[in-house]
């Protein structure tokens, strides 16, 4: 390797979109609206997808970004996606 090329270090990040239920016993859905709205939120933080996954749990979504990646500035009342937030069906593990 020369020294123009560098490697590349990735961040990663676990998103779990729990079921949802239609009444008490109704089918467990994931909700698509849901879903679309976390990774897009994600992607404006710079994260990329990398898989999605069914578990029994509900959809883990797996994402990554370059380890130097600038965050870009958070709107009022956003949170940094770190570790342990919780948004309705949404955890960020």
């Amino acid at each position: 390797m020369n020294d123009k090329q560098q490697t590349v270090q990735w961040r990663y990040k676990s998103i779990l979109i729990e079921f949802q239920k239609d009444g008490l016993l109704g089918e467990k859905y994931i909700d698509e609206e849901e879903v679309e709205a976390a990774l897009n939120e994600e992607g404006l933080q710079g994260w990329e997808l990398v898989t999605a996954t069914l578990v029994p749990e509900g959809l883990l979504l797996c994402c990554k970004r370059s380890f130097d990646q600038d965050i870009p500035p958070l709107k009022t009342g956003e949170t940094s996606g770190d570790s342990g937030n919780s948004v309705g069906n949404i955890k960020i593990l």
